[in-house]
């Protein structure tokens, strides 16, 4: 049992420390002004946050079949993927990208789509014998409120006949050695699992080409709108809060601070905010017997609930409250979103 307790802290606290670092990208995102130049450097720091914290969420979460979501930006996996098979295959693979600069965020499981992309563009690269390209595309299909990504290589093709059985499971068009890649029925059930498609279309000896489409992420705000409301935030980790606060105060917000729930009530005798964004880990009281408090005193207010593990899912929250849960870590677009669908 004590042990179980050390792994849950200890995702807790890895989960912060990952929050910090996203919510750092987002703040330098929106300072640096010759953003393009650092891009590549802050995609591949995103990536690797996030599926560090996914493996970690797999090996101590509680177990479920329930897809992990958060709002994902396709193009920085793309981009981050490309710059490492491009460091690998510079000399065979010439990249070609024409990705959407507003690109609509999906929602899932980052790691998913990670494997995904990867693969599509392992199998494009293992289909090119000597010297080759391949092209990618993403862009907005605002009729359908959906994303697409197109990967077309000018390799070997596959044959018109073998075309429908390309995502039966155990399939493949590779050299038996081959141990890349996940398989593209594993593909197939991933991007399904997500409510996608995907569709290859080929010509033997000319290439292949795969179109994946991807429901949009629901937009509640505009970016430009800015609100005079103010926002109570709760954290202990106080760089953490010192961001949150600058990134949220950029947008007009009033922000009130607080590291403990019994500050937090303190606050709240003299001053009701419009919005409350409270984690489930402080000192003295933490998040849930806060709320408890909260409920018996009658205040009504939205709140959003941060948590650091899926293994705190568990815990009873008062249900007659406004409660919206966001599990760290989340980038600034993911609270945002539900800061604006709360208080507008």
């Amino acid at each position: 049992m004590k042990k179980d307790s050390s792994v849950k802290h200890l995702a807790h606290d890895l989960n912060n420390i990952f929050t910090r670092i996203l919510n750092s990208i987002d703040l330098i995102k929106r300072k640096v002004t010759n953003i393009d130049t650092i891009l590549p450097i802050l995609n591949n720091i995103e990536s690797g946050t996030y599926l560090a914290s996914e493996m970690i969420e797999d090996t101590f979460g509680v177990a479920s079949n329930k897809i992990t979501q958060r709002k994902i930006n396709l193009n920085s996996i793309i981009a981050d993927i490309v710059r490492s098979c491009t460091l690998q295959h510079n000399d065979k693979i010439d990249f070609q990208l024409s990705l959407e600069k507003d690109l609509n965020l999906i929602n899932g499981k980052y790691s998913d789509f990670y494997r995904v992309i990867l693969n599509l563009i392992t199998n494009s690269i293992e289909a090119i014998d000597k010297k080759g390209s391949i092209t990618i595309r993403t862009c907005n299909l605002e009729d359908e409120d959906k994303v697409q990504i197109i990967i077309k290589d000018n390799g070997r093709g596959i044959e018109e006949h073998l075309l429908s059985q390309v995502f039966n499971e155990g399939y493949s068009t590779k050299n038996k050695n081959s141990i890349s890649g996940v398989g593209l029925s594993i593909v197939k059930g991933i991007i399904e699992d997500h409510n996608g498609t995907i569709s290859v279309s080929s010509t033997a000896g000319k290439g292949s080409e795969f179109i994946i489409t991807l429901n949009s992420a629901p937009v509640l705000y505009d970016d430009h709108i800015q609100s005079g409301k103010t926002i109570l935030i709760a954290e202990d980790e106080e760089i953490l809060l010192e961001l949150l606060a600058e990134l949220l105060q950029s947008y007009d917000y009033t922000i009130l601070t607080a590291s403990t729930g019994i500050e937090v009530l303190d606050i709240l005798k003299v001053r009701t905010p419009d919005l409350l964004i409270i984690d489930r880990k402080m000192p003295e009281m933490n998040g849930p017997a806060c709320l408890q408090e909260i409920k018996k005193a009658g205040y009504d207010l939205p709140i959003i609930f941060a948590t650091g593990s899926s293994s705190e899912f568990n815990e009873t929250l008062p249900e007659d409250l406004t409660i919206k849960i966001i599990s760290k870590p989340y980038n600034f677009d993911e609270l945002f979103s539900l800061v604006k669908g709360l208080i507008g």
